[in-house]
């Protein structure tokens, strides 16, 4: 039997021939410093990639889920739609004009379960203030329409009904359109043309991104309804209404009230395509975040190609590696080296590309993450399971790629490596 003293002996002598091909690999990494560099690069830019796609879809979703929080649940929005007529096809070009004053007169004198609601007209017009100038989406609304969004002033004041009446020229700014038109500056009592007509400014709204339906909502000003509908776009109908009921347990029965009274006035129904829609909070809510979950399962595929293209871009690197050192793996296995060494250099070679690879990875991840989250107004989400899980992806990856070249080095027959040239 084998004496202890033996074991300790061999097992000291494993231990100094690991050391050494330790010192050797990274001898190697050192040497081919450039090639290491891009290997390592190929790691990070994949675990980066599957980060920075995570991490956006989730922003995505939070967002949703905040909107849908800070909106709440018992709003219910009515939209105008093409009439389709009995042959249920939309007239192409056409303007769609269906929801009228007298529709909104009728919700809010029969519905005694809304407390709150306000029409919308909206397009796209020139602004202009002092010397600068840009398009941005115009929005009519009614006082109402603030206190549904629960929206508050940064500065200034939200006009009021009786600005409203006499169809006031006044004018609440978006975040962003302050700063792009005004700068720095307080932009309140300053005068600012729509499509030519001055308005003055008598507020700037707090910032909040991008709405429920996607827009958004910094980038738009907002006028009293009237002034906008008369002095601006010269239309009697309205884009949407937003209704507030005063219970979220009234609410699915005045779903059901608005849509059968509206069908009523328009006579639609079995044989006629509706010509609105409506739709409550919740409901865009969870449309909308059905879409984000189904952008999230699309981003986790890419994310994971970019791992796969990563780890093909190390596999590339690693033969071209062997096709290079074929000489220095025939020498050292004249010397004396066995097949397990040499697999075991371009392994610990490979295992610390990797690591150091997707180290960078992690840390370029975050900062891309950062950056579209602050180019998309989304919310900045980092998901460190998900970071945890494209490190580990990339590491195993990159070993299971690199392992096929090693082999190949760690069977190459001494004589015939030491022939090539």
């Amino acid at each position: 039997m084998e004496s202890r003293e033996s074991r300790s002996h061999r097992g000291a002598a494993q231990l100094s021939r690991y050391r050494h091909l330790t010192a050797a690999a990274w001898h190697q990494l050192w040497r081919y410093r450039t090639r290491s560099l891009l290997m390592m690069t190929c790691a990070a830019l994949g675990v980066a990639g599957s980060i920075a796609a995570v991490n956006y879809a989730a922003g995505g979703r939070q967002q949703v889920i905040g909107q849908v929080a800070r909106l709440g649940t018992n709003v219910i929005v009515v939209s105008a739609l093409q009439d389709r007529g009995s042959g249920g096809r939309a007239r192409s070009g056409s303007i769609v004009t269906t929801l009228r004053e007298a529709d909104y007169r009728a919700l809010r004198a029969g519905i005694p379960s809304i407390a709150r609601s306000s029409a919308l007209v909206s397009a796209s017009l020139r602004l202009k203030a002092a010397e600068l100038s840009k398009v941005s989406p115009v929005v009519g609304c009614e006082p109402d329409f603030f206190r549904i969004k629960h929206w508050a002033v940064a500065e200034g004041e939200v006009f009021d009904d009786a600005q409203l009446r006499r169809a006031a020229r006044v004018v609440l700014l978006g975040a962003t359109v302050a700063r792009d038109l005004y700068g720095s500056a307080s932009p309140l009592g300053e005068r600012l043309f729509i499509n030519r007509v001055p308005f003055e400014v008598i507020g700037v709204l707090v910032e909040r991104g991008q709405g429920i339906d996607a827009t958004n909502e910094d980038a738009q000003v907002y006028v009293p309804l009237s002034a906008a509908m008369r002095r601006l776009l010269n239309v009697d109908y309205y884009n949407a209404l937003v209704l507030e009921v005063g219970e979220f347990a009234a609410l699915p029965g005045a779903v059901r009230e608005i849509a059968g009274l509206l069908r009523d006035r328009h006579r639609t129904g079995a044989f006629r395509p509706d010509d609105f829609s409506v739709l409550n909070q919740q409901e865009l809510g969870n449309t909308r975040l059905a879409a984000a979950s189904r952008l999230g399962f699309f981003v986790r595929w890419i994310g994971l190609s970019a791992l796969l293209v990563a780890g093909v871009g190390v596999l590339a690197m690693a033969w071209i590696t062997v096709r290079d050192r074929t000489r220095e793996i025939g020498t050292r296995r004249a010397l004396g080296a066995t097949t397990r060494d040499v697999f075991y250099q371009f392994a610990f070679e490979a295992m610390v590309l990797a690591v150091a690879g997707a180290a960078c990875g992690l840390a370029f991840g975050w900062g891309a993450s950062k950056l579209i989250a602050a180019r998309a107004a989304l919310p900045f989400v980092f998901d460190i399971g998900n970071a945890a899980l494209a490190f580990t992806v990339a590491i195993v990856i990159n070993l299971a790629f690199v392992s096929w070249p090693a082999r190949r080095a760690a069977r190459l027959d001494p004589i015939a490596a030491l022939r090539v040239q």
